[in-house]
């Protein structure tokens, strides 16, 4: 099986920009400062798994900024996430000034996709072609800098979705290991799992009120995550573990 190779016919490869939401321009545009200003060593681009790093407990379950210092805070990293955004959005956001850094970044992580299976009810084919467009647009931009690309998490959405998001991880491992050094996959999953099954306990959905489909790690799963990715993240950054 071989990734998209992102047709024009593909529209997880067109940039769309979400300027018209005041919440995500406004955030947008003080993002735009960091970028510009401040020497990033480490930078996440993402969805609302990512742009969740940032929020504050109490309750415990939605704690997540003591975990990122503590993994993150002395990295000089910098959050890029933006809740509801898909390939399409994260194009335009690089397109739009998301990638003028003063100072190459040693490492990008590139954490995209579920909304793309989600909401937009696009297949592994056509996310994995976004996907492949971002990276390799990020590459070109920084050629001497490490991408880091985390397999998009297991969710308990619907059977379709599971099974695409093991197809679209399929092609990323694929897609990854003929790039060479420069790109990195990693799985993430039995970060989400007990027993091997996916575990409804480890997401904040189901904590919500009204109730959702666990699609977003609550802290402590994060907190795995984040574990998970630590020696790898120690090896690209030149790190002590």
């Amino acid at each position: 099986m071989t990734i998209s190779q992102g047709h024009d016919v593909n529209p997880a490869i067109h940039a769309v920009s979400r300027m018209d939401a005041g919440w995500w321009r406004e955030r947008f545009l003080r993002k735009q400062h960091h970028v510009r200003h401040d020497i990033s060593d480490l930078v996440w681009f993402g969805d609302s798994i990512t742009h969740n790093w940032e929020r504050h407990g109490p309750p415990a379950w939605q704690d997540f900024a003591p975990v990122w210092q503590a993994y993150y805070g002395d990295r000089r990293a910098l959050n890029l996430g933006f809740r509801g955004d898909d390939t399409r959005n994260l194009l335009w956001r690089i397109a739009h000034g998301e990638l003028e850094f003063r100072h190459a970044p040693r490492v990008f992580v590139v954490m995209i996709g579920v909304n793309n299976l989600g909401h937009l009810g696009q297949c592994a084919g056509q996310a994995a072609g976004g996907i492949r467009r971002i990276v390799e647009r990020i590459h070109r931009a920084f050629p001497d800098s490490t991408l880091l690309l985390p397999g998009i998490l297991p969710s308990l959405r619907s059977a379709w979705v599971t099974s695409q998001t093991v197809r679209l991880n399929h092609m990323l491992r694929t897609y990854a290991a003929l790039r060479g050094r420069w790109l990195h996959y990693i799985d993430l999953a039995q970060c989400l799992q007990t027993g091997g099954r996916v575990d409804a306990s480890l997401f904040m959905d189901p904590l919500l009120s009204p109730p959702a489909l666990p699609l977003h790690p609550r802290a402590l799963a994060q907190a795995r995550s984040a574990q998970r990715l630590a020696p790898l993240m120690c090896r690209l950054l030149g790190d002590p573990p």
